[in-house]
């Protein structure tokens, strides 16, 4: 047959669809998801649930029982005699004040340094700003449990450097094993996140606000008082509610600092009570202070919610008129600047000094010149010799890494399907996940506890009991950074490969994974190195046969009163969680570019 002679064939007429019936849809390529991905969906479903939901329930269900020594499944009936016996003690009054000058102290140090250097280094010309601004963020890469320990070695009454400087200056006699110590090593451990949340505000100001009130002879005090901070109001009262609950449910800070002189808050009680000195602990007391906490922090945490949804109300930034301009600070820069430095020295480069000095010595002594002779490996070839030492590494491993990746790849789950409502109840259930991140970790390691003392599925006193808890504790957080990155993406482009008809499956692995992949690697690396330090969860779930490094950096700082040995093992963690932290930002700025 002659293609090029050949008639083309002729089209049919089109008909018109009958009167009453719609026309049929033309097919996209979208497919239907199988049965495999609805039973996906299920599983999935029930596994968040179940992390999410089942401790919380557990606690509940503890602080309902009238039990003391006894495990809460193993008393019968239902009563409020743990809530009366706890409103009724004389010991809730003075936790309850120590908890509340702990928080707002806290929140006033941390408050005031986020606000004074985000102005700084946002808005002014103060010069190293490019170096002071990531310096003021490394309490970030540091675990907090070694940030205390790192404080109690510089500031102690006896032989503290920084104790030691200002007793033989000032005549004042510093003691960091008090409530005032605990605020200010709380504050400063809390100010990057502050920071981190007050900054981006200060930074988008438009200038020409400030540039109006400057033209009228407003001085720059009267400026702040009555144009910058009530524009970053959201943001501050945000970062305030925020740091307000990291400080109620901290506990390594209290338990190092606050507990050698018997110094109690509501964390540290609840520690107490589960682990006491006596070995006899008290199930029924701990889970209804789990329960008080846990009520105060949720509530922290819907007010936090509320106020992010209303930071809208106060965009100042517009159109093409905007422009950043830096304030100058005049002849004040330089002492300014000299002021930054010395907070920068003695609140952060000072103790982490004490730390690696007491790590290359026999014995807690001052810094000094004439140590330098007599310091030594030693103490670092020690932790080599410590029993079970290949164990605890395995374990610390083995715990941080399963806990990064499970937690990255629920996180993703959680996301993409509260994003693209996948099924039914996908918001709701990602929403849920918001319930535990105001669940102290000692609240959490306590229902954790429970709950598999009772269920015999074989992981209490193993590494698998610590992971359940700490995927629990990190899920909330993992889920919101993925989200954050799905947010940012296009839905043009995963729409374009179901239309070529791209199977679910196909569309997530070959699109969606390789555009978050900066986003998973840097949630995945966030995870590993906090769950390198949660002290409180694994100090709970610990056996014999599951010591991690911090539980090992616990006991030899507290009950050994090893501080040599315990600050090289602390230097290890930072520069393992250091180590980290230069990956994430590394990656990131890779990938920007």
């Amino acid at each position: 047959m002659d293609l090029t002679t050949a008639e083309p064939a002729r089209m049919p007429a089109a008909t018109p669809p009958p009167r009453g019936k719609a026309p049929a849809r033309v097919p996209t390529g979208r497919k239907v998801a199988p049965a495999a991905g609805t039973v996906v969906n299920l599983v999935m479903i029930v596994l968040v649930g179940y992390l999410v939901l089942v401790p919380l329930a557990i606690l509940l269900y503890s602080s309902l029982k009238p039990s003391t020594t006894e495990l809460p499944f193993d008393v019968p009936g239902f009563s409020l005699d743990n809530f009366r016996t706890v409103f009724e003690s004389s010991r809730i009054g003075s936790v309850s004040l120590n908890t509340l000058v702990y928080v707002v102290g806290s929140l006033a140090v941390a408050l005031v340094l986020s606000l004074c250097l985000a102005y700084l280094f946002e808005r002014t010309d103060i010069p190293g700003r490019r170096v002071l601004g990531p310096l003021a963020l490394a309490p970030m890469a540091i675990p907090v449990t070694v940030m205390a320990i790192a404080w109690a070695l510089v500031a102690n009454p006896v032989n503290g450097p920084l104790a030691v400087a200002i007793h033989k200056i000032l005549g004042v006699h510093l003691d960091i094993y008090s409530l005032g110590g605990m605020i200010v090593v709380t504050g400063i451990f809390g100010f990057p996140s502050m920071y981190l949340m007050i900054a981006p505000a200060l930074g988008r100001l438009n200038p020409e606000l400030e540039e109006a009130a400057a033209a009228v002879g407003a001085p720059m005090w009267r400026r702040l008082r009555l144009i910058v901070v009530p524009l970053v109001t959201p943001a501050v009262a945000a970062a305030s509610i925020f740091m307000v609950v990291v400080a109620l449910e901290g506990f390594a800070i209290p338990a190092v600092l606050g507990l050698p002189d018997q110094i109690f808050v509501f964390s540290s009680l609840i520690q107490y009570s589960m682990q006491p000195p006596s070995g006899v602990p008290n199930y029924g007391q701990a889970s209804t202070y789990g329960v008080i906490i846990l009520v105060l922090s949720l509530i922290l945490l819907m007010i936090y919610r509320r106020r992010v949804r209303d930071t809208n109300r106060f965009r100042v930034v517009v159109g093409k008129g905007y422009r950043q301009t830096r304030v100058g600070l005049g002849r004040w820069r330089i002492p300014i600047f000299v002021v930054v430095c010395l907070y920068m020295f003695i609140g952060i480069v000072l103790p982490l000094l004490a730390l690696l000095w007491t790590s290359l010595s026999s014995y807690a002594r001052p810094i000094s010149w004439a140590g330098l002779r007599s310091m030594t490996l030693t103490n670092y070839s020690d932790l080599l010799s410590v029993p079970d030492i290949d164990k605890i590494l395995l374990n610390t491993a083995e715990v941080v890494l399963v806990t990064a990746t499970v937690t990255t790849a629920i996180s993703v789950w959680i996301a993409v399907a509260a994003s693209r409502r996948q099924f039914p109840g996908s918001t709701l259930l990602f929403e849920a996940t918001f319930l535990v991140y105001g669940v102290p970790s000692v609240v959490l390691g306590a229902a954790v506890l429970f709950l598999y003392l009772y269920i015999p599925v074989g992981i209490y006193g193993t590494v698998w009991i610590i992971v359940v808890a700490l995927v629990t504790r990190f899920l909330p957080r993992g889920s919101r950074m993925v989200q954050t990155a799905l947010m940012q993406l296009d839905d043009g482009l995963i729409e374009a490969a179901r239309v070529t008809g791209a199977s679910p499956t196909t569309v997530t692995r070959t699109v969606l994974l390789p555009l978050l992949r900066p986003a998973l690697w840097k949630c995945w690396l966030w995870i590993f190195a906090h769950a390198l330090g949660e002290l409180p969860i694994a100090l709970l779930l610990t056996g014999s046969d599951n010591r991690t490094l911090v539980v090992l950096l616990w006991d030899t700082f507290t009950s050994s009163v090893d501080y040599p040995t315990a600050s090289a093992l602390a230097v290890i963690l930072v520069l393992i969680s250091t180590i980290a932290v230069w990956l994430v930002n590394r990656r990131s700025t890779v990938e920007e570019v």
